[in-house]
């Protein structure tokens, strides 16, 4: 589409008056930009497109194109629009699956080597590249691992991680103290979803430790609840069997004492049952 826009704008400048000011024509591609898109970005994508494109086939994969690429910026240490947004030498371009934008790819040339490709199977940044919008910057922030769009004096997402850090355009100086916010917060969005290693294996490692503990507390008080049943079991029939045996003591001590008696009686000795009527004359012998 670029190539196409600057022929036609080849063919009115011929055409226009010699009089006529030229207009500031957009940023040609490098050579070896245009090279690295046309021979080696189609590679790139399929060689993370496993990642990027979970859900294509492998002949999707195959049939994924790559758009033309534009020069982007790049968030700096700066605190001021002027400062904040840099010039950069990284270079983006659509991934295309037919006439759907479904990615993007770029990549960074460092004295005209390329490295540092980013693969996004991003829908929202892939349509956002294609439309080709003019007096739009788009702008890589590496500490929050997402892209926007520059327009004028204001910031707004370009691809799913910007919306989520900003909900639509904001003007740059609430973006920039928004990213300074997120930025010196405990939990950054830079942070994966997943936890420091650290805690998580800390966790890991005390958990075992907490489950035997409680089973341990839980094994010694069945088991003293257990003993404690047992032993009022025990006592239980001992009072049972006590009056049974107190019986027989009683039954036996009674027995005995009569045995006694009878065993040591005097059995010579006759004992006169029967009462002696006493006589008058008894009673006035002793009188005398």
């Amino acid at each position: 589409m670029k190539r196409l826009l600057l022929i036609i704008a080849l063919l009115l400048g011929l055409a226009a008056p010699a009089q006529a000011t030229p207009t500031d024509d957009p940023p040609q591609v490098p050579e070896a930009v245009a090279d690295w898109f046309a021979d080696k970005a189609q590679a790139t994508v399929r060689s993370y497109g496993a990642d990027a494109f979970p859900d294509f086939t492998t002949e999707e994969l195959t049939a994924l194109t790559v758009g033309d690429p534009e020069l982007t910026s790049v968030m700096g240490t700066g605190t001021t629009p002027d400062t904040a947004i840099q010039p950069s030498a990284r270079w983006i371009a659509p991934i295309m699956n037919g006439d759907t934008a479904v990615g993007a790819v770029s990549v960074n040339f460092d004295d005209g080597v390329a490295g540092d490709e980013i693969v996004r199977g991003d829908a929202r940044l892939g349509t956002s590249i294609a439309r080709d919008e003019e007096d739009t910057t788009f702008v890589w922030d590496s500490e929050l691992s997402a892209w926007f769009i520059q327009r004028d004096s204001t910031i707004e997402p370009a691809d799913d991680a910007g919306a989520k850090i900003v909900l639509g355009s904001v003007p740059i100086n609430d973006f920039l103290a928004q990213r300074s916010r997120i930025l010196s917060s405990s939990d950054p969005v830079t942070q994966p979803a997943d936890a420091p290693v650290g805690p998580v294996e800390s966790e890991a490692r005390s958990l075992p430790l907490t489950v035997a503990l409680v089973l341990a507390v839980l094994a010694i008080l069945v088991g003293s609840l257990v003993w404690l049943r047992a032993e009022q079991q025990s006592r239980d029939d001992d009072d049972e069997g006590a009056p049974d045996e107190l019986a027989n003591v009683e039954r036996k001590g009674v027995v005995g004492t009569f045995g006694s008696k009878t065993k040591f009686r005097d059995s010579g000795t006759k004992v006169n049952v029967y009462r002696t009527k006493k006589t008058k004359d008894d009673s006035e012998l002793f009188d005398d």
